[in-house]
């Protein structure tokens, strides 16, 4: 269930921006570069939501603004050409920032209001909670946790305490540090603890179940969250609470409030995406205040649209949203993605034309070499593929030309899905989304073993891959040019396929 929270958010974008008068601004220079793309998130409502990202163009030497509006000062995080800013922006500041690459000791200079402290929050990354488990790993009990935490905490603390005691920064701005540093430290802990308790979930012949949930640690869970409260809007501000995978609130709805229904004999078990997304937005209703109910839902309903799975019922459960919340400042960034959910799933609903093929009992189809025999005599041009794999999904884009190409060569065209049996809707789904002409088949788990041998050498195999098999049934190019890289590509297809 925790997949819903812990999604990244920042793949879900969108070009709503509110038509009010800059309350502050923060001037952008690039210096050395002809054009560039960059990717602005600023708050909404001065919440840390990061749905609400944007992309600008920014040109040589040539100042780039960013205006805030009234709910828009907060937290700002810019991504400039893979290089991260972050600034925390107050009404009437306006502030200044120029990255010199050329620059190897100081590649960005920030000047304006409180520009020490920007400087130092632009250059101090707090890792994604998730990553710094294995940090952790030694610390057996409850207090060695706990303390280690907590010095990692107080160092991170006395840099912006210094400069606040030289008034380099002011209250607000430490008051925001602080704020994000106990979020942060607060989101460590219950990560560390929710992974504990995640293994006593495990099937028992799972190699790391776990049997028992240590009680010191289930104790420290309690505490935390009650010193550190999930149900405080303030908090919304801030990138501890929510540093882009929402692992605070995530934590508390997927495993403190599952491991209390345990403590308790009430909980219940999940056996589908649906199923798992309607506890998750029940517990969200049952355990969250209004405010926070609405910015974690909100942030959960972007994710997941952005994904491009499950449409139907995700529109009907957007629906549920902007009536319980009519008027949300969240509801703009989500409006983009439902148009998109309904155009696709108002696609996927027909039948597959005749052009969309699928190999009848393809279930049964346990190796290459018999589902290589249904096109006998004829070249062949294979494309694996799954749902899941975004890069796959990336070079449909190029499938009319490519197809009218190999029809023009007598050649099939056939599509292999590694999906596993539950992605089969989805699977179909897909085909009818992309118009992919051709002869369609999603591998058994025998032909999945049979093709990792001879595409894979025996080991994982990597999406995506395309093969050229020749009329004598033969590999011709065992790694071909994708779709999207057509001049090489049809080069193969011309030099093969006579």
């Amino acid at each position: 269930m925790k997949r819903f929270i812990c999604a990244l958010l920042a793949t879900c974008c969108c070009l709503f921006a509110l038509a009010q008068k800059p309350v502050a601004s923060i001037e952008l220079k690039v210096k050395d570069i002809d054009e560039g793309i960059i990717t602005v998130n600023l708050p909404v409502n001065h919440t840390v939501f990061w749905a609400a990202s944007r992309t600008d163009t920014i040109k040589k030497n040539k100042p780039h603004i960013i205006g805030l509006s009234e709910g828009q000062t907060g937290y700002v995080y810019i991504d400039v050409l893979g290089r991260a800013i972050r600034l925390f922006v107050q009404k009437n500041n306006n502030i200044r920032v120029t990255i010199d690459e050329e620059n190897t000791e100081k590649p960005v200079q920030i000047e304006g209001d409180n520009h020490a402290g920007q400087m130092l929050l632009t250059s101090s990354e707090l890792p994604y909670a998730g990553n710094m488990i294995v940090r952790f790993k030694h610390d057996t009990t409850a207090a060695l946790l706990l303390n280690h935490v907590e010095q990692d905490k107080k160092v991170r603390q006395q840099v912006y305490t210094l400069l606040y005691e030289q008034k380099k920064i002011d209250k607000p701005f430490y008051d925001f540090i602080l704020l994000t540093l106990d979020y942060y430290h607060a989101s460590l802990i219950s990560e560390v603890i929710y992974g504990k308790y995640n293994l006593t979930q495990l099937p028992k012949e799972h190699p790391q179940h776990k049997p028992v949930f240590p009680a010191d640690f289930a104790t420290l869970w309690e505490k935390i969250y009650k010193q550190y409260p999930v149900n405080n809007p303030a908090a919304l501000q801030s990138p501890g609470y929510n540093d882009g995978f929402n692992t605070y609130a995530g934590n508390y709805i997927s495993g403190y409030v599952g491991w209390l229904k345990n403590k308790f004999g009430t909980a219940s078990a999940t056996a589908n995406w649906s199923a798992e997304m309607k506890e998750t937005l029940q517990r969200i209703q049952n355990n969250l205040q209004d405010q926070v109910a609405e910015y974690v839902e909100a942030g959960i309903l972007c994710t997941e649209l952005s994904l491009e799975k499950n449409y139907g019922e995700l529109i009907k459960m957007a629906s549920d949203f902007t009536k319980k919340y009519p008027g949300s400042a969240y509801t703009p960034y989500m409006e983009p993605l439902l148009v998109k959910a309904n155009a696709y799933y108002n696609k996927v609903k027909g039948v597959f034309t005749s052009e969309q093929k699928i190999i009848p009992d393809y279930a049964r189809i346990n190796s290459f070499r018999e589902l290589m025999a249904l096109f006998k005599g004829k070249p062949v041009f294979i494309e694996f593929w799954a749902t899941w794999c975004i890069t796959c999904k990336d070079q449909f884009d190029h499938e009319k030309e490519l197809h009218q190409l190999l029809q023009s060569k007598n050649a099939e065209h056939l599509f292999i899905s590694l999906d596993h049996q539950v992605e089969t809707e989805e699977w179909k789904e897909l085909i009818k989304y992309y118009n992919l002409r051709g002869s369609h088949i999603r591998a058994n788990p025998s032909l999945i073993k049979d093709l990792t041998r001879i595409f894979w050498n025996g080991k994982s195999y990597a999406l995506p891959l395309y093969v050229l098999m020749g009329a004598s049934g033969n590999i011709v190019e065992e790694d071909a040019f994708r779709p999207g890289d057509k001049k090489r590509l049809y080069q193969q297809i011309n030099r093969h396929f006579e």
